[in-house]
């Protein structure tokens, strides 16, 4: 699953406010509540280290990762 994009585009990840396991996902206005576990799922744990370090990550994605996001 943890595969390498074949479009270059990318959607920001931050902490919901308040909870230690749900992230917000953001991509061209639209954005994405799910759970921290299926997007370490979706991109692989190591993606994530940004997350827990500053906050926030920037994620390359496919639109097959997209898919299982959603």
């Amino acid at each position: 699953m943890n595969e390498t994009p074949s479009v270059t585009e990318q959607m920001y990840c931050v902490w919901v406010p308040g909870t230690s396991d749900r992230v917000r996902l953001t991509l061209s206005g639209r954005v994405i509540e799910c759970s921290l576990s299926l997007v370490a799922k979706v991109f692989g744990a190591r993606r994530l280290d940004d997350l827990y370090l500053r906050g926030r990550a920037v994620l390359p994605f496919s639109q097959q990762q997209l898919a299982q996001l959603a």
